[in-house]
């Protein structure tokens, strides 16, 4: 074992052990002193992990899993470092092996037990882009354990994910937006749905704005996404803005947020009871496709794109990473739109 793979165990299992006294702020600054004074000093040799763990699988995954926490869980968006972890403890649920033992074999088994553990119950399998996302998160989390030296190779790679099949994207037809406009049974209601459709932001996007954020004056919004942690502006057109000011003008609440909660103490609506309000006015509509937020945002896109906006352009007012993934969801035209090429040629 190199010197510096022994310090970095040296760390982890002080920082693993100190778990229990400390928070995680005072966690990394003390992971800091550790580092600076290892610096100075030469380390011959450590197992790998501590004597009280290596007999012991159950504690050793435990070990593994509060490190990850710890170290890299700290940096990750909650909802992300949830994914790692549920798919994880699902992974040595039915895997009883260490995790810095598990092999190929062991991860394809559990993928193909994720695509098929549904059968019984509902008579489906799992869509291969659900099992393709569990797999993200399992190579997410091996790749870290590589890193920190737990392991020498990373078992995922090995396996293949499962073909997909692109379906048509999801988006709104205007007469639908016409018909959920027509039942918004107040102003609220309404003001949300104008600034989703406008916007084209995600839904984690929009609960946490505050009114001071926004631009009464161009309609700007300036967030930070919720994918990069990025600022983006996103935009009020003419409508949005009127009915977003005829909801405000409305409120006798003093909270900050843009769309708070309805009672006391007007805290930030949650991106649940946002999609509930939107699932509300689609069922009253009468639309008869699915009705939730991202919905509104592929709109957006498709809108933008049948009236010719440059791919990179959408890029931008969508707040993708890369135009290839732009390119991936609004590079297809819609039906409406190749009938009018196809008349225009005729």
């Amino acid at each position: 074992m190199s010197e510096q793979s022994a310090k970095t165990k040296i760390i982890n299992n002080i920082i693993v052990q100190m778990k229990k006294y400390i928070n995680k702020d005072v966690l990394a600054i003390l992971e800091c002193i550790i580092e600076d004074e290892l610096v100075k000093v030469n380390v011959q040799e450590i197992t790998t992990l501590p004597d009280l763990y290596k007999n012991d699988t159950d504690k050793r995954n435990k070990y593994i899993v509060e490190l990850f926490d710890i170290k890299k869980g700290i940096r990750l968006k909650p909802k992300t470092k949830e994914g790692y972890l549920r798919a994880v403890k699902k992974l040595i649920m039915l895997i009883d092996k260490p995790l810095d033992a598990m092999d190929e074999t062991d991860i394809s088994y559990y993928l193909r037990y994720y695509e098929n553990r549904n059968l019984n119950t509902s008579g489906k399998k799992n869509q291969a882009t659900t099992v393709n996302n569990e797999r993200r998160f399992l190579s997410a989390f091996f790749s870290w354990m590589r890193k920190e030296k737990l392991i020498s190779d990373n078992p995922v790679e090995g396996t293949d994910p499962l073909k997909t099949i692109r379906k048509p994207i999801d988006y709104f037809k205007p007469e639908e937006i016409a018909m959920m406009r027509d039942v918004c049974k107040n102003k609220r209601e309404r003001a949300l749905l104008e600034v989703l459709r406008s916007t084209g932001a995600r839904i984690g996007e929009i609960a946490p704005i505050t009114i001071d954020q926004i631009d009464w004056s161009t309609g700007d919004i300036l967030i930070l996404g919720e994918k990069r942690d990025v600022y983006r502006p996103i935009y009020l057109d003419a409508d949005a803005k009127y009915y977003y000011s005829q909801y405000l003008n409305s409120r006798s609440d003093d909270s900050p947020y843009m769309f708070p909660q309805e009672r006391r103490p007007y805290g930030m609506m949650t991106t649940s009871g946002l999609r509930a309000v939107l699932k509300r006015i689609g069922k009253r509509a009468g639309v008869k496709t699915r009705v939730y937020p991202h919905k509104l945002r592929k709109t957006l896109g498709m809108n933008l794109k049948n009236k010719g906006v440059d791919i990179g352009d959408i890029q931008e007012i969508m707040g993708h990473a890369s135009p290839a993934v732009t390119a991936m969801y609004y590079a297809q035209s819609t039906p409406e739109t190749l009938r009018r090429v196809r008349k225009g040629a005729a």
